[in-house]
């Protein structure tokens, strides 16, 4: 679709044809640069809102932030980069799809990367970066006593609250900017096998990570850290199998 209002009717049938309950747009707010418009397409990009083969232009882009094309483009230049669209002349601005022997070479390069996490200048948390896996712990605790079923949203939200402040172990600047990077490319597929699996389930399995992190980080095992992420990615995409590949 070729207008903001096609791609914001592409991802409500997208979501909503899954059982996910659509997201609004972040609001644009007037004055945005190249990072606050580069940090709200990705958050829409991740998050299915423009699903992969939606079409973006710059001009939508640039009247909805109120600034001029120049930040757009660098926010563009900066997801091309990323590999989360591609703009070819003559073609457009699309969103980037990913086939399935792909992905699961990025989850395989995830898993790796995340064995390395204890072995490049680990460094520990801040007392600030504790206090906030425990209010996700908290919350995780509080969603898993509630009878109401629990918003993806939500569960999305924490997820990423969570894996901001634990990535804040790496030390090493270039993977911790590979570690975002593919987190970003993977999770808007995970967002869409996620309306097919029992979520309460996945949140308390993703509770069971938080748990054994937090152990490993109470006694500085930055080894078991990165061993406690790349299993839970590998048991995740067993999960996911079923839900990946038609049947």
């Amino acid at each position: 679709m070729s207008t903001k209002r096609g791609n914001k009717l592409a991802a409500q049938e997208t979501t909503a044809g899954r059982g996910v309950t659509p997201q609004r747009h972040a609001p644009a707010r007037h004055g945005d640069n190249s990072m606050r418009v580069y940090d709200v397409l990705r958050q829409r990009i991740a998050t299915r809102q423009y699903a992969p083969g939606d079409r973006l232009t710059e001009a939508e882009i640039a009247q909805e932030f109120e600034v001029s094309r120049t930040p757009v483009r660098q926010a563009l230049h900066r997801l091309a980069v990323e590999g989360l669209v591609e703009v070819k002349n003559g073609v457009g601005i699309r969103v980037t799809k990913v086939d399935d022997a792909e992905l699961q070479d990025i989850y395989e390069l995830r898993m790796a990367l995340a064995t390395l996490i204890g072995r490049l200048s680990p460094r520990p948390l801040s007392k600030a970066d504790l206090a906030e896996l425990n209010a996700v712990k908290q919350r995780l605790t509080e969603v898993l006593a509630s009878k109401t079923d629990p918003e993806i949203g939500e569960y999305a939200d924490l997820c990423d609250r969570f894996f901001a402040r634990l990535n804040n172990v790496i030390g090493n600047s270039f993977l911790r900017q590979f570690q975002d990077q593919l987190y970003t490319q993977t999770d808007r597929y995970w967002y869409g096998w996620l309306a097919k699996a029992d979520v309460r389930q996945e949140i308390q399995y993703f509770y069971y990570e938080v748990e054994e992190s937090m152990r490993a980080l109470a006694v500085n095992d930055f080894d078991a850290l990165g061993m406690i992420r790349r299993n839970h990615i590998s048991m995740m995409l067993a999960r996911a199998e079923g839900y990946r590949k038609p049947r």
